[in-house]
């Protein structure tokens, strides 16, 4: 062992504990694990509760232990070890004997987990520290259980498997209010299932106590057990049926019913008035009502004339993709109720000559289909024929679709031949196949049985492929009109627009969407830098004349969501050649290996996850972009603190300039342990931070070497009980009088802090080239690719 370190540790030295961070990483890396051993003999002490010298002296020690490990990339070889202190912690008492005062061992089994839960994605080191970790639920320490469940609901993006095994701890311990926890329950769904499907009855018990994250988590949940066990659910459709009126809410909600009204419509029927309510007042919810009430049309023949009539008033719509989901929802109510069609053939008629390429398509099918009906009505002995049959095979790269003669029951009725080889792209099939199963059709063979909405439909995989394919057929009157030729990014658009604006009208409730986004050329290699712009910009706006930016480190999600972002506010879908879609794709590709060709894979790939949402939001706290964003719904845009509430900033500015002065206590010492607070008159006047010294002196701490500021707060609820100040190597602690006070203080820091910024920006010479982005709130046409260390060659 390090002889510093033998020291600190027999001796029990803590005059000399603080040198220990004198010493080198590298010096000590191989003595961490005597070290370790050290630390936990004296942690199973008798009278280490009532000890503070030797608590201080671990708590340095643990402190320095632990930063060596992250420096050194060693957690791997310590994690045993570490482990193993987290096990003599549970030895003892962990529930705290007063208000915000945790007992000693809590403290050291919250720095231990914080180091471990850091390398979550090493599945060494998790495999050790669950098992142990789950079982800190256990104990009552709100403050300790509260952290237990963020590790573990990190642990559990990509450790599922193992947290698994725990499932009915989890799960009691939410009943038991610890509701964040929820949050860990769609990634272990899959691999443990019967327990959670056991506790149905008292999750939904809960939904009205949780907030909205968790709320959406359980929902998540909900929508996995429809999948499979849909009619455990149905008792609860009325509370479900409360959440429609949630923006991020109503379409997990309706999700979750499709596949409900599939296996058993019966259930839904008396809830049509308020689903027909609910498509007309928000009509990016429109195809999930019309696939379940598709779905009871086929209970029997009253509610099949029903849905009928329902989806020919709603034939006059302008939403393209709607409307070819009304038709197959029409073509599949015929198969069984042929007069249905008959009386309404006229009507759909109307759309042969406008509407998409797939809307031409399945009104022809229809056509053809009702001359079918007709034929077999009137031949009441038909002819003995050659037997023919149908045929669509698809291989990697070519897709071969062949129509022989006039087969029963084939979807496209003809009395040609026709052989068409069609040669697809993998990107394009895969383009196809990449979109989750609840927002595609099936392409099951629905010829042998009774066909439901919307699981399995009779375009079959014909209609995937849009205009790609022609099937050969008899067509009576004009020829369709040709249509131009897609690439896989417009296909996948058209079939997909609503899907995507639904996902983008929820998601931009949650996470804000980039204005902009440019490549930075760093000093080893290129970054995204993305920039986010105040959706009011008022007079007074913090970033009224600026953006607040981030450079990412998954750069590769943002740019899908801002490509869906530009999709969404599309009234047509766009395609690789639009000015929006390349410059983006420009963006990626310079990131990208070169040779690698990722754009088109990603763009029309699952829309991002639940757990690549949370990362985005990782980013964002990262970089305190909730201290100064948030949601407002009104205006369903995302907008500065200064914007949003202007009624509580106008006195604290004076000529547009922050100013406020006032009593503040300063938390100083070199080492945790020695912080005390100190009372000090503080000024803030523009640009400069001053304060008085005891011996009457000035200092000054400059708002330009202020990198942010973050209210501190023990949870995300709770009230802020100081703030912090961050510039480029100190952080300072500051406590008000009152919570007032401190919202008073972090905003107009903010505000100063964003001044000095924009003053900063305007005299800097920075090269931008012009490249267009989706639409933004002050409606800019342009995004720049900043070129601030070298100048690229790349022309967009």
């Amino acid at each position: 062992m390090n002889e510093l370190f033998a020291q600190v540790l027999q001796k029990r030295d803590l005059s000399k504990a603080g040198e220990l961070f004198s010493l080198a990483d590298d010096e000590i890396k191989d003595d961490l694990i005597p070290v370790l051993e050290a630390i936990s003999k004296i942690l199973d002490c008798t009278d280490y509760l009532q000890n503070d010298n030797d608590q201080s002296v671990v708590e340095i020690c643990i402190t320095r232990v632990t930063t060596a490990i992250r420096e050194t990339g060693s957690i791997e070889a310590h994690s045993k070890c570490l482990v193993s202190l987290l096990e003599v912690c549970q030895k003892y008492d962990l529930n705290p004997a007063a208000p915000e005062k945790d007992p000693p061992h809590a403290k050291i089994a919250s720095d231990i987990m914080s180091c471990l839960f850091m390398h979550y994605s090493k599945p060494k080191v998790m495999s050790l520290a669950i098992p142990v970790v789950v079982n800190f639920l256990r104990c009552n320490n709100k403050e300790l259980t509260r952290n237990v469940s963020s590790y573990l609901s990190l642990a559990a993006l990509d450790n599922a498997d193992t947290l698994a095994k725990y499932v009915d701890l989890i799960i009691s311990t939410i009943f038991r209010g610890n509701y964040f926890l929820s949050t860990v329950l769609p990634q272990i769904y899959s691999q443990n299932k019967q327990p959670i499907i056991n506790s149905i009855d008292k999750l939904t018990d809960i939904i009205n106590v949780c907030d909205v994250s968790e709320r959406a988590s359980l929902f998540q949940v909900f929508g996995m057990i429809s999948k499979h066990e849909p009619k455990i659910l149905e008792p609860h459709i009325d509370e479900f049926c409360k959440y429609l009126s949630s923006s991020t809410l109503a379409a997990l909600v309706l999700m979750m019913f499709v596949d409900m009204a599939t296996a058993n419509p019966k259930a839904f029927v008396d809830y049509l008035p308020s689903l027909k309510d609910l498509a007309e007042q928000q009509p990016m919810y429109f195809i999930q009502v019309i696939q379940i009430i598709g779905a009871i049309g086929n209970i029997d023949q009253e509610n099949a004339r029903r849905s009928m009539v329902y989806f020919v008033s709603c034939l006059g719509m302008k939403d393209q993709t709607a409307l070819a989901v009304i038709l197959q929802e029409i073509k599949a109510l015929s198969i069984n109720n042929h007069s249905l069609l008959e009386e309404n053939i006229i009507e759909i008629s109307k759309l042969s000559q406008s509407g998409s390429s797939a809307v031409r398509l399945l009104v022809q099918q229809l056509k053809d289909d009702l001359k079918k009906y007709a034929n077999n009505l009137s031949c009441s002995s038909p002819p003995q024929e050659k037997e023919t049959r149908s045929v669509s095979s698809q291989t990697e790269g070519q897709v071969t679709v062949i129509t022989v003669g006039n087969p029963h029951n084939a979807a496209y009725p003809s009395g040609a031949v026709s052989v068409r080889h069609t040669a697809m792209s993998q990107s394009t099939i895969s383009s196809q196949q990449s979109i989750p199963k609840s927002l595609r059709n099936s392409s099951s063979n629905t010829r042998h049985e009774r066909p439901v909405s919307p699981a399995s439909t009779i375009l079959s995989d014909r209609l995937s492929l849009g205009s790609l394919l022609t099937v050969g057929s008899t067509q009576t009157g004009p020829p369709l009109p040709a249509e131009p030729i897609r690439d896989g990014i417009q296909h996948f658009c058209e079939k997909h627009m609503t899907s995507i604006r639904n996902f983008i009208c929820q998601f931009s409730a949650r996470i804000p969407i980039p204005a902009k986004c440019g490549i930075i050329n760093g000093r080893h290699r290129q970054y995204i830098r993305l920039f986010f712009l105040c959706g009011d910009q008022k007079e007074r706006c913090i970033y009224g004349n600026s953006y607040f930016t981030l450079d990412t480190k998954v750069p590769k999600t943002w740019i899908h969501l801002m490509f869906l972002a530009i999709q969404a506010q599309s009234t047509s879908a766009l395609s690789q050649n639009d000015p929006s879609i390349s410059s983006l794709k420009t963006c990626l590709e310079a990131i990208s290996e070169k040779g690698q060709n990722i754009f088109l894979t990603i763009v029309t790939s699952s829309f991002p996850s639940a757990k690549d949402q949370d990362l985005l939001i990782q980013e964002l706290n990262r970089i305190r972009f909730f201290d100064v964003f948030e949601f407002n719904a009104a205006k369903k845009h995302w907008a500065c603190f200064v914007c949003n509430h202007p009624e509580k900033v106008g006195d604290l500015l004076q000529n547009g300039v922050p100013v406020i002065a006032g009593q503040l206590k300063e938390k100083k010492g070199k080492w945790k342990f020695l912080k005390r607070w100190k009372t000090r008159y503080f000024t803030l006047s523009g640009a400069h931070m001053t304060y008085n010294k005891s011996d009457h002196r000035k200092e000054t701490l400059p708002v330009s070497k202020i990198q942010s500021v973050k209210a501190v707060r023990k949870g995300i609820r709770d009230i802020p009980k100081a703030f912090e100040i961050f510039t480029g190597d100190e952080t300072y602690t500051f406590k008000a009088k009152g919570q007032q006070n401190i919202e008073q203080w972090v905003q107009c820091l903010h505000i100063a802090v964003a001044q000095v910024q924009n003053k900063d920006d305007e005299k800097k010479s920075t090269k931008m080239v012009p490249m267009p982005s989706h639409v933004n709130p002050l409606n800019q046409e342009n995004v720049v690719i900043e070129r601030p260390r070298s100048v690229m060659d790349t022309k967009l």
